[in-house]
């Protein structure tokens, strides 16, 4: 149960709007009653997920220089990820209501009714989490934890005071990614805060885990197997969490991989959770794999330093050179596969199994030598109403040449336009599961057009700032269009027609709507239609548009 007093600085923190004032990367420090150190970062400067982190010590600290570091461009989908989830703090964020437990949101509207505070705006409500590494967010756990965020949120209260009127730099507070040396310390004696700064020490190397012993058994019996086959290997995290009961934080488990890249086998090993702590368990199941499939490595390459730490042992005991090496190709192609895999979408899942079947038919075989659960599971896509078109064709046109005529299916009425010279674009624009408007536009319309298109399908006012991000990735430097008043230096919405946008059918891109709200909508080329049409028309339209400002109750 979270206490009155952390509520009431929650609150109070919130009026302070110091992520107005503060960038996430702009830290200052507290000194905690129990003469820990703690980094406190203010997120939502850029418009979302406004939040308070406290990061404690050293180790707290590393790993928001971590989430810092993190690039995707120059990162590996792994690399990013476990960047990202490194992430060690005590939180106080502000969400809204849907993002809240029942028991959190119960607990929020007591408190603000006992106190005769109105929830309002968007994501107002308080939720205190705790950042554990390679864990998703989970509820406070202890007393001490919501004494240290109590601590951190007065803190910044005063911060607010301080930086009225004045800039960041001229308390001297410095980014962290900027090379700052020293930090602003916040230090509370006899009921008043002392402001000095303290020594940003540098960041830690990685001290990778080393398994100190193994199955001795099932090293042994791999001694009396042939050696062959040079493998390529890893150490990633699932992109996706495992949970074991209803009481533990989700994780991200480790996976060894290894690839044999004589026989482009991947070696079945299992994942662990305990990989930081107890590697072994780890090294067990990779030799458990070994001699289930009865194979022995003549030699491993790795990617890295953490897996030559992992293996380097196990690899002195079979006698196996090992050796760190960028240029591994099979490992490559099948970690594409698994970013892939986790990567898709139900929709691209869906398209990706129908695509095969179609596939499939073309070199022969019929729908009827496939499993029954084939035809039921194309059956039940076509009973969905949030499937594209195309996708909807295709299953079809596949049931129809396996039942030798099958009757194909009525389409929907959809409003037409007398047809003209050019090409146009069907672009479906979904926003959310179930809220999606098909758009028909002419190719020489500008991505402005377009922009005004959706605010109109889905009956927004037009009152803010837009982008389109066209390798579909929210704020992508790399090929990225924005409203012209924003004079950011940027390319422009309207100086770019939909033909020069690189548009084909089954790309994929994201129009940002409200710098601030951030609404989000995904778009997707349907078709590619050798007429124009004069005007943006929406020819489907599917589910309610949700509130521009919706009018928040605190019940």
């Amino acid at each position: 149960m979270i206490s009155d007093q952390l509520y009431a600085l929650a609150f109070e923190y919130k009026k302070t709007k110091l992520w107005r004032m503060l960038w996430d990367v702009q830290v200052f420090a507290v000194k905690l009653s129990d003469g820990r150190i703690g980094y406190i970062s203010i997120m939502g400067g850029g418009g979302s997920h406004c939040a308070l982190g406290l990061y404690i010590g050293q180790a707290g600290l590393d790993s928001l220089r971590c989430i810092a570091e993190a690039d995707q461009f120059r990162m590996s989908p792994f690399e990013f990820h476990e960047n990202i989830i490194r992430q060690d703090c005590l939180q106080c964020a502000f969400e809204g209501k849907e993002e809240l437990s029942k028991e959190e949101l119960e607990e929020a509207r007591a408190y603000a009714r006992a106190n005769g505070i109105r929830i309002s705006g968007k994501n107002a409500y308080p939720q205190f989490v705790r950042y554990k590494p390679s864990c998703l967010p989970w509820p406070l756990q202890t007393q001490q934890e919501q004494e240290d965020l109590c601590e951190a949120l007065s803190a910044a209260i005063h911060m607010a005071k301080l930086l009225e009127g004045h800039r960041p730099e001229d308390l001297g507070i410095r980014r962290i990614d900027g090379g700052a040396d020293e930090i602003v310390l916040l230090e509370l004696q006899d009921g008043a805060y002392a402001v000095s700064k303290i020594k940003a020490l540098p960041r830690q190397p990685m001290v990778w885990p080393e398994p100190s012993n193994c199955n001795e058994i099932g090293l042994a019996s791999l001694k009396k197997i042939r050696k062959s086959g040079t493998y390529e290997c890893e150490i990633i995290q699932f992109p996706d969490p495992v949970q074991n009961g209803p009481g533990e934080a989700p994780c991200f488990p480790f996976v060894f991989l290894a690839v044999n890249a004589d026989m482009n086998f991947v070696l079945p090993v299992s994942p662990v959770k305990s990989y930081l702590d107890a590697p072994e368990e780890l090294l067990n199941f990779f030799i458990d794999a070994l001699r289930k499939e009865g194979m022995c490595p003549k030699e491993l390459l790795v990617r890295d330093e953490r897996t030559y730490a992992f293996a380097k042992g196990f690899c002195a005991k079979l006698k196996i050179p090992i050796s760190i090496e960028k240029d591994l190709p099979a490992l490559d192609e099948v970690e594409m596969d698994f970013v892939r895999h986790f990567s898709m979408s139900e929709e691209e899942e869906l398209a990706e199994f129908v695509s095969l079947i179609g596939e499939m038919m073309e070199d022969g075989i019929g729908l009827g030598e496939l499993p029954p659960e084939i035809t039921e599971q194309l059956e039940q896509v076509l009973q969905r109403e949030d499937m594209p078109e195309d996708i909807l064709d295709q299953v079809e046109e596949i049931l129809c040449r396996g039942t030798q005529g099958r009757p194909r299916l009525a389409k929907s009425d959809f409003k037409t336009v007398k047809p003209k010279s050019g090409q146009s674009y069907v672009i479906s624009v979904s926003l959310g599961t179930g809220c999606y408007r098909h758009i028909q536009i002419s190719g020489k319309s500008s991505l402005w057009r377009l922009h005004s298109a959706i605010i109109q399908a889905f009956g927004f006012d037009d009152d803010h700032a837009h982008a389109f991000f066209m390798d579909n990735k929210r704020w992508s430097k790399r090929d990225a269009y924005y409203a012209s008043f924003l004079e950011n230096g940027c390319r422009t919405t309207d100086s770019c027609t939909l033909d020069k946008a690189g548009l084909c059918k089954g790309k994929k891109f994201l129009y940002l709507f409200d710098f601030g709200d951030e609404w989000t909508f995904q778009c997707k080329v349907l078709k590619v239609v050798e007429e124009a049409v004069d005007q943006p028309v929406v020819i489907k339209s599917k589910g309610d548009a949700p509130e521009q400002y919706p009018s928040w109750e605190d019940e």
